[in-house]
């Protein structure tokens, strides 16, 4: 009686566990725009998504948009903190893409799955191209509230949104 018992409580935990984690993986939804950029020759950007802590260290890689592989390394801020690791990115890498608003979704999980843990994050989001400018923008995001907040680019991407919806 004693073991089953334990293996029932165990059960209820483990289910209370599994909720209360569901309940605070966050999704964020960022709208990026590619500008129209009128000149000669254009090159499709390289783009690169990717959430840290405070303190700064890398979290999780939300997008990354290049042709191969060995262009990593040209998104510089990104291959500091994450490109130079033995991670896999393919579920987050795309192709490039021609100037327009595009939607990124992001499930709240880093690369291995996990929920990432509510709290404040630094959104950082490098848009680099070929024979072209570079642009990088660094955002706080508090993951436990609801929001939409505004990134300004200058170069490589226009004025961009990132609603946060917090579970």
């Amino acid at each position: 009686m004693l073991k089953l018992n334990t293996l029932i409580a165990a059960v209820v935990l483990f289910t209370a566990a599994l909720f209360q984690h569901q309940a605070h993986a966050t999704e964020l939804e960022i709208e990026l725009t590619l500008p129209d950029l009128d000149v000669q020759p254009y090159h499709r950007p390289y783009v690169a998504v990717w959430l840290e802590t405070p303190e700064r260290k890398h979290v999780t890689t939300v997008a990354l948009w290049v042709e191969k592989a060995e262009w990593f390394k040209d998104l510089r801020q990104w291959w500091r903190k994450a490109g130079k690791s033995d991670a896999n990115f393919d579920g987050v890498t795309g192709a490039t893409k021609r100037p327009g608003t595009y939607t990124i979704n992001w499930d709240g999980t880093d690369l291995a799955g996990k929920a990432v843990t509510a709290g404040t994050y630094l959104l950082n989001l490098e848009v680099v191209r070929e024979e072209g400018g570079r642009d990088y923008t660094r955002v706080e995001l508090d993951l436990s509230k609801d929001g939409k907040i505004t990134i300004d680019g200058t170069k490589e991407f226009s004025q961009s949104f990132v609603t946060i919806k917090a579970k």
